[in-house]
């Protein structure tokens, strides 16, 4: 009987040491909308309906919600451990990309037959662990979101285009098209990659255009066929008037533009990237631009700016689209540069090794930067979110032992709302919008953006205490208003 490779083990044992912490986690942020929300329909309705009511619908394709419940269906009803474990083949698969697109080893060609087995002779490097602790990729990879099946059929388009895989391509490009809008953007992102880097070199322009374009076309009817019917039955795309999410897209102006900049700045740098650029700014000073002669490096580039590009319209144009999580595509791929220029770079053996550990322990501890109370941040962008699970637990039960009926209680997202499309309970009681004017009780947590500097001043300085509790820099504090 033939040995298993231990090296074919490792994406699904990483995957799952990811995914076990975390299995009984609630649903968190944006997932609670894109996640369960979604799921919780389709399953209630026994997917009667096709697209999601007004109130639910976001936009995006709904096939994500569709798998969740379709996966509720098959486990005798919602629960979280099932939930967190959906995640684990897309989680899978991206470590198995990553350790394929790794700058740092010998890309070995994939086998014609077999193309997604690893090879047992592709030796392993420090530059996967510098790819996974990404504080984005790793936080998003502990929740049940989207955004997963977007990586892996990124990564998965990517690793297509490098091997020549057209068959790959073209599912990589459908699974983009069905997960999201922004699915739909990465997509054009790899197109505009494929046709600089030369997917099909040797011929006239306009032919590489069509040539390249083949295996995208099905996903790109995909994706209009949706948004075709979804207009064609909603009269709307992306939102609406009415919408929850309605002020998010709104247009902005040059002021507002030049904010959205600033912002794009801030992302780049968050969350321990800083050292990348760092870095990346040592190795260009030690001659380390030098290496943009290589291939590898010229295209690892060229990937940076066609993903950022293509992501950046959106992030930079509305008013309320910037979200750490919208630029993962474009964060991996700069760090794919970053170990691409370390790779060719003409520096010493010690001088390498010790330019990827400071970008490595500085990376990792992006996953522990908590910014002051008035400072927002993305909290589902960092493993620094993760005391809010334990500590949301004890403050429920308390409330609960109090006797406080939890729709008396004012809060800010992503608590408002029934109990249920959080830990899927199936409680239909939850806690309301904060209205400090009115309401008598009032939950706050640091983790909450929602809070405006004058109402976080307002409660510390003229309501009760009356429960707080705190965990590695996250805190919940139950404030009483004072008779």
């Amino acid at each position: 009987m033939p040995k298993i490779p231990v090296r074919a083990l490792l994406p699904p044992l990483l995957a799952a040491i990811i995914i076990w912490p975390a299995q009984d986690h609630i649903f968190f942020w944006d997932t609670v909308q894109l996640g369960a929300k979604h799921a919780w329909w389709f399953y209630e309705t026994n997917f009667s309906h096709f697209l999601l009511p007004d109130e639910l619908d976001s936009g995006h394709p709904p096939f994500f919600g569709m798998l969740l419940a379709a996966v509720w269906k098959l486990t005798g009803g919602p629960n979280l451990v099932a939930s967190h474990w959906m995640m684990f083949p897309f989680l899978t698969g991206i470590i198995y990309q990553l350790l394929n697109l790794t700058p740092l080893t010998p890309l070995t060609p994939l086998s014609p037959s077999h193309p997604l087995t690893l090879s047992s002779s592709h030796p392993l490097t420090p530059s996967l662990p510098l790819l996974l602790l990404d504080p984005v990729l790793l936080s998003q990879s502990t929740l049940i979101t989207p955004d997963i099946p977007l990586v892996f059929f990124f990564l998965l388009g990517l690793n297509a285009i490098e091997n020549k895989r057209t068959a790959w391509l073209t599912i990589a490009v459908a699974g983009l098209a069905l997960i999201s809008m922004r699915g739909m953007m990465t997509a054009a992102g790899l197109y505009l990659y494929a046709v600089i880097t030369g997917w099909d070199r040797g011929r006239a322009w306009w032919l590489r255009l069509w040539k390249t374009a083949l295996p995208f076309i099905p996903g790109g009817l995909l994706a209009l066929a949706f948004l075709g019917y979804h207009y064609h039955v909603k009269g709307w795309i992306g939102y609406h008037p009415d919408s929850p999410w309605a002020p998010g897209f709104e247009r902005v102006g040059f002021r507002g533009l030049l904010k959205n900049i600033a912002v794009a700045g801030w992302r780049w740098l968050d969350f321990g990237r800083v050292f990348l650029w760092l870095g990346l700014g040592f190795l260009l000073w030690r001659g380390g631009w030098k290496s943009f002669k290589d291939p590898a490096v010229r295209k690892a580039f060229t990937l940076v700016v066609c993903i950022a590009f293509v992501l950046s319209i959106s992030f930079l144009t509305y008013s309320g689209l910037q979200a750490h999580r919208y630029l993962l595509p474009a964060f991996l791929s700069f760090t794919l540069l970053f170990l691409a220029v370390l790779q060719h770079a003409r520096i010493g053996r010690k001088v390498r090794t010790g330019t990827l550990l400071v970008a490595l322990i500085g990376l990792a501890t992006g996953n522990c930067w908590i910014y002051p109370d008035k400072v927002s941040q993305g909290w589902d962008s960092t493993l620094a979110h993760w005391p809010y699970y334990s500590l949301r637990h004890e403050m429920l039960a308390r409330i609960q032992a109090e006797g406080i009926p939890l729709d008396r209680i004012g809060t800010a997202f992503p608590e408002i709302g029934p109990l249920k499309y959080r830990d899927l309970s199936g409680r239909t009681d939850g806690m309301v919008e904060k209205d400090l004017e009115h309401q008598k009780w009032i939950l706050y947590s640091n983790v909450m953006n929602d809070f405006t500097d004058a109402e976080i001043d307002s409660l510390a300085s003229s309501w009760i205490k009356t429960r707080e509790l705190k965990n590695f820099g996250v805190k919940f504090i139950l404030y009483q208003r004072p008779e």
